[in-house]
């Protein structure tokens, strides 16, 4: 079951029905987040979906009149959802007066959805009104109806639920590193236990990323500073439900399968490594360029200029014959291929440097993005690349175009340095995880100290 005092969002143009659906919600167990949808909007508005949502509860008709006009009352609720829902999965369910109208508002949304941009349900559930309010609305209401109705729904989604469980534990996490920090104070009274806990905070902030750093972001000071905690608590984050989860789950099944369960057919490898690898949402960090593990495109102004020369030592041609492609005397590399391999970097200064504000240079490795169908001009049939400095981070094909497959390669003794402060003014692809940022390091540190001995 969806896992009690989980967010519940509930969403109605009547505010008595909203007020019952939110009392029902409380009753058996969960947090509701009601929105009234008044006037062709919802009241409060949000002011960006809600990251979390996993159960919408929302009414059918929510305009008046014209009950029978159900695409103008599909869009209200298409419209409604991409107010709330994030893009993760969440369950709606339909709580009207009219539950015959529910099979042909589920194919409305299905089928007009995609075409907002909405994220779609991964399951639909129904509630009669009239077996909570009475015919019509009309009727007495009967709470305890409603609370029975709504567990038995909750019921209906054993995945979301076992999904939104996990988050729970994360959640918790976080709140145990922040009783973790707070049980170190001591002060005896009321006001000095609030300064207490907040010279702490201030000092621990300015000690992850400095003294002049931390007031100008204060949520990322912090999240440096308790970053270490969470960490720790989020392995050893309890793992098992408080009921047992019983064999005809259907995840237990999934996972039951004879040898291993198997990738869905239709997730790539590529996108699974993009996921996992890397963050395309990183682009948008406001850090931009200066922040630590983001790939650039580097801009056609810049190529072949005088201080890319000067950085790299050689024009880009000769520069991706160099470092990345196969010295194979059976093949000619045309040109037109090694216009389609763009040469990208990759931040990657010291991170007590990024973690503390003092950078005192930004260090880019170069990195080449090879389209799949050119990786044998980079890469061997046994995995091997042009020198040992060259590391793949992996196959990945981005959001936007999932059928295009890259490889990244980045040269960890081919780099560039910066002035603080002064940019590149190229395009920001995405960013590496901290994972693979660790693995680039690790390689990059690893061939640096070859040592050089003499052998005869």
């Amino acid at each position: 079951m969806i896992p009690r005092y989980s967010r519940v969002v509930a969403i109605d143009d009547r505010e008595d029905h909203l007020k019952a659906i939110a009392w029902g919600l409380s009753q058996a167990g969960f947090c509701p987040v009601p929105f009234r949808f008044d006037d062709g909007d919802l009241l409060p508005a949000p002011e960006a979906p809600i990251a979390g949502i996993r159960i919408v509860f929302t009414d059918i008709h929510m305009a008046p009149g014209n009950l029978g006009n159900l695409k103008m009352h599909s869009g209200i609720i298409i419209q409604c959802l991409n107010r709330i829902a994030a893009s993760g999965p969440y369950a709606l369910i339909f709580w009207s007066m009219f539950p015959g109208d529910v099979q042909q508002m589920k194919d409305l949304i299905e089928a007009d959805g995609p075409g907002t941009g909405l994220t779609l349900p991964i399951a639909y559930g129904t509630i009669d009104k009239n077996m909570v309010l009475g015919a019509d609305g009309s009727g007495g209401f009967d709470a305890e109806a409603l609370r029975k109705l709504i567990a038995e729904e909750m019921e209906k989604f054993p995945t979301l639920a076992t999904a939104a469980q996990w988050e729970m534990r994360a959640g918790q996490a976080a709140a145990k590193t922040t009783d973790a920090v707070y049980s170190l104070t001591h002060a005896p009274v009321a006001e000095q236990r609030t300064a207490e806990w907040e010279s702490l905070l201030a000092f621990l902030a300015a000690e992850a990323v400095g003294p002049d750093v931390a007031p100008r972001n204060i949520d990322s000071a912090l999240d440096s500073a308790l970053l270490p905690i969470l960490e720790d608590q989020l392995s050893f984050i309890d793992g098992t439900s408080a009921t047992p989860i019983p064999k005809t789950h259907p995840l237990r099944i999934a996972m039951s399968v004879t040898p291993r369960p198997l990738r869905p057919d239709g997730i790539s490898v590529a996108r699974l490594n993009a996921s996992y690898l890397i963050d395309e949402a990183g682009a948008a960090s406001p850090k931009g360029e200066f922040e630590r593990g983001m790939v650039i495109q580097l801009p056609g102004s810049y190529v072949n200029s005088g201080p890319f020369i000067r950085q790299f030592g050689k024009e880009r041609s000769d520069l991706v014959r160099a470092e990345f492609l196969l010295k194979d005397k059976s093949r000619t590399t045309s040109a037109e291929e090694i216009g389609k391999l763009v040469l990208h970097v990759v931040e990657l200064g010291p991170e007590c440097d990024h973690v503390q504000g003092k950078l005192s240079t930004h260090r880019y490795l170069l990195a080449l993005l090879v389209p799949s169908a050119l990786i044998g001009l980079c890469r061997t049939k046994s995995g091997g690349l042009n020198n040992v400095s060259v590391i793949d981070v992996g196959l990945m094909a981005f959001k936007k175009a999932p059928k295009d497959e890259f490889h990244l390669l980045i040269s960890t003794r081919c780099y560039m340095t910066l002035a603080p402060g002064s940019a590149l003014g190229g395009l920001c692809r995405f960013r590496l995880r901290r994972l693979s940022i660790e693995e680039v390091v690790h390689h990059y540190t690893t061939h640096a100290r070859r040592p050089g001995v003499m052998r005869f």
